[in-house]
């Protein structure tokens, strides 16, 4: 009897030590801004712009130095986070304003069929059109609960928690609109804001009253956006929940501005990245160098929650998880990553029936960037006599466009551009400077092109094979109608 109830105890005393060892599987929440730069506050050495609850989560967290989107358009920088592939590797998803294949499953519906409460508020997957395959409207599992309150989405993740059992793991994601334009004129200067304030305007602006005045107003969109954070916060704390829930705020892309938003460079893919969470991050308070793309948060994800993606329908994910580096235990290389883009907005370049896109694919290794303009005569931003449309309006744009296509502020955001650029960001972080013909940097050219090849051939990228005119002839909701029903019909569209 008592040898009995000596091993009664032995096992009661490993079983919990092994449950101790293994620790519980953490909630999500995942917070994202919908345009905004490395302006968020102290957590990245940005005075001109106050962000303290985003402050508080790095102080308490991990500051990710080189996170990357790869593409800086919204909807398929949305798309890559959400099945973790290139965009060039989703079909028509690679396109801006696109028709989401329903092929494709988010890792959200993986997480909503093995019984985690998924939901969210505010901009998901967009603009374009979502369907499931039975044609109805696809929300990726992320169903809204309670009323969407800009200004109080803290009310909308209350309601969420309040719908589901305590003990049931939980994924929410809150997509703000901030600091997305447009703008209020001179918000800036009415929120006490001055010009002096910003330290620096890129090279590639003029630097003058005009541009600052603009800076402090997407300024305090984007404190806005931290307000935000804030209320979701309050929210989370309040349910009691919060130590073992992983906190992650970034931003889809650059800043809607020339030459940042839709483009390939670094300021257009470089984003911020907070990751947040009491109960599972070793040694908090780091900044992390590694390099991460967003194509890397679907697997994380999975992993945290303890679910095959292809098990439960997603295609092969192209993603690494980076649960490593939240632990402090890296054991993937990660040497580069690669960006790229199709075609942004629909009918910026004559040619199909929904305009010509404008593809590059790039790759930032170290302190480079090497670029590949694939069609290196068309118009980045699109035709100057249609409007620019790959460029959003802004005080910026205007005064870039009035000052004509004889000045280099006009050629660094608006000109054509040629096949192959290389930047050395440590010395030229704006990429204003082309090393691509310099004789020293030649071997530099070759080996960061052969790697950037190598990549997309074995993600199977229809660009690098040959049959990249296929993006241009995706289908796109905001086509002209009658181009969308004639080729639907098969005529052919001038």
């Amino acid at each position: 009897m008592i040898r009995a109830f000596v091993f009664l105890l032995f096992v009661i005393c490993v079983a919990q030590t092994t449950f101790a060892l293994e620790p519980q599987r953490p909630n999500v929440l995942f917070i994202i801004a919908d345009d905004a730069s490395m302006h968020f506050g102290e957590a990245y050495n940005c005075r001109w712009v106050h962000t303290p609850n985003i402050d508080r989560l790095a102080k308490q967290g991990l500051v990710f130095e080189n996170a990357y989107t790869s593409t800086s358009k919204c909807a398929p920088s949305r798309a890559a986070i959400l099945t973790g592939r290139y965009p060039w590797q989703l079909e028509e998803a690679a396109n801006h304003q696109p028709y989401f294949p329903s092929k494709y499953i988010a890792f959200t519906e993986a997480l909503a069929s093995q019984d985690i409460h998924c939901g969210g508020a505010g901009k998901r997957w967009g603009p374009g059109d979502a369907k499931n395959v039975d044609g109805t409207a696809r929300d990726f599992a992320m169903t809204s609960v309670g009323l969407n309150q800009p200004a109080n989405p803290g009310a909308g993740l209350t309601a969420f928690l309040e719908a589901a059992p305590d003990d049931q793991q939980f994924f929410y994601w809150f997509g703000s609109s901030n600091p997305h334009r447009p703008y209020i004129r001179d918000a800036g200067i009415a929120a006490g804001k001055k010009p002096s304030d910003i330290d620096r305007v890129p090279a590639y602006w003029p630097d003058n009253e005009t541009i600052r005045r603009d800076m402090l107003d997407y300024a305090t969109e984007i404190e806005d956006y931290d307000a935000q954070i804030g209320s979701l916060l309050t929210a989370l704390e309040a349910s009691g929940r919060a130590k073992n829930t992983l906190v992650i705020v970034t931003s889809d892309h650059g800043m809607p501005f020339p030459r940042v938003k839709g483009h390939t460079f670094d300021d257009a893919n470089h984003i911020p990245l907070v990751a947040y969470w009491p109960d599972g991050i070793v040694h908090p308070g780091r900044r992390v160098a590694d390099f991460i793309n967003f194509i890397d948060l679907a697997p994380t994800f999975l992993e945290l929650f303890g679910v095959d993606g292809q098990a439960a329908g997603m295609s092969p994910i192209t993603g690494r998880s980076f649960t490593d580096l939240l632990h402090d235990n890296p054991t993937t290389q990660r040497p580069f990553v690669i960006l790229g883009r199709e075609r942004n907005d629909v009918l910026a370049r004559p040619g199909s029936p929904h305009g010509l896109g404008y593809p590059v694919r790039a790759i930032r290794q170290g302190n480079f960037l090497y670029v590949r303009n694939f069609e290196a005569d068309r118009w980045p931003c699109g035709n100057p006599d249609l409007g620019l449309k790959d460029t959003d309006a802004s005080p910026t744009k205007s005064l870039i466009e009035e000052a004509g296509d004889s000045s280099s502020d006009w050629q660094h955001s608006f000109g054509k551009r040629p096949a192959e650029q290389l930047f050395d960001l440590s010395m030229d972080p704006d990429c204003v400077n082309n090393l691509v013909s310099e004789p020293q940097y030649s071997d530099k050219v070759a080996s960061m092109n052969e790697t950037l090849i190598a990549e997309l051939k074995s993600q199977n990228d229809p660009r690098v094979f040959d049959r990249g005119s296929v993006f241009d002839e995706y289908l796109s909701p905001r086509a002209l109608p009658a181009a969308n029903a004639a080729k639907k019909n098969g005529k052919k569209v001038k």
